[in-house]
């Protein structure tokens, strides 16, 4: 049996928000700190210039000066009492506000992963009805249409559970696999889809990442593109294994640049952008790049992968 490689990719590296509120802290009150001394200082040196200058105008200017300084020292540390209020109000702010979000990905983790499997089960128990009842019998629409809707429903499930592991900067779970895998993890979901194997190549990627690309992907072109066609296929190309997906729809018709920004739709039939975001993030995580291509006649996809090697 052929050794699986077990790789886990780093996560990437954010800058955390507690840091940056530490750092403004940090340099604000410094600052004040600087100015704080800095008025001191052009106090003292007022005061020794009035004093060698002597009578009358040493006594005027010690006067003078002791009021501007109890002024600066007021004002001065009045500054940098409100900047490290505010500064760690900030900070305090900010953590609660990730444990929020923290727990709020948390959540959705551990609900689409619990309703996976009843879901499953649920979708048997309705084929296994289809099955016994038969085509011909007057339930089998209705049995149809609720395997359809379960369908859906675990699509969206899935990816959710991936966008709450994109915002939480998850590691995938990296190792060998190919065209012919995922032809047979999709081909009985998409009978319809063509595939193209012209070369069997070996590429470095999580099989399950890479399962939901392609479900998304060949969603987005019967759903959103109207297409009646849809192909994969597979060929290396400049030390990468590219993966292509292509279609025959209507395309898209919107700006490039802006596919993938999340709730943000194109066209009265465009979809959310969820699903290309989600799309991006995962082919981040794997170490490989993503190009988006659209004709008057299709929407094209190539998706470079690291080809797999012995040393890897």
């Amino acid at each position: 049996m052929t050794a699986l490689l077990v790789y886990t990719i780093r996560m990437d590296r954010k800058i955390n928000r507690i840091y940056l509120s530490v750092f403004w802290l940090i340099l604000t009150v410094s600052l004040g700190i600087w100015w704080f001394y800095l008025g001191l200082r052009q106090a003292n040196t007022i005061s020794d210039l009035t004093i060698a200058m002597g009578s009358p105008y040493s006594d005027l200017g010690n006067s003078l000066l002791q009021k501007q300084s109890r002024m600066i020292w007021m004002e001065g540390t009045f500054f940098i009492v409100m900047l490290s209020l505010g500064g760690s109000l900030l900070i305090w702010f900010t953590y609660r506000d990730i444990q929020r979000n923290n727990l709020i990905q948390d959540f959705f983790s551990t609900v689409t992963h619990e309703m996976k499997t009843p879901l499953a089960g649920l979708r048997l128990q309705v084929e296994g009805l289809l099955d016994d009842l038969g085509e011909t019998s007057e339930y089998s629409y209705v049995l149809k249409r609720a395997v359809k809707e379960s369908d859906r429903i675990e699509s969206q499930m899935e990816k959710a559970f991936y966008l709450a592991s994109i915002m939480r900067s998850e590691s995938l779970f990296l190792e060998r696999t190919n065209i012919g895998e995922m032809k047979f993890a999709l081909e009985e979901s998409y009978p319809q889809v063509d595939w193209e194997i012209k070369e069997d190549i070996d590429w470095l990627a999580d099989k399950k990442a890479l399962e939901s690309i392609l479900k998304n992907l060949i969603e987005n072109s019967y759903k959103h593109g109207i297409a009646t066609k849809v192909t994969v296929s597979v060929k290396s190309e400049g030390g990468k294994v590219c993966l292509f997906v292509d279609d025959n729809g209507q395309g898209f018709h919107g700006n490039m640049k802006d596919l993938g920004k999340p709730f943000q739709r194109h066209s009265s039939t465009s979809g959310t952008g969820i699903g290309i975001y989600i799309i991006n993030g995962l082919i981040k995580k794997m170490n490989a790049s993503i190009q988006f291509r659209s004709d008057e006649i299709g929407f094209h996809v190539k998706i470079s992968l690291p080809i797999w090697r012995e040393k890897n």
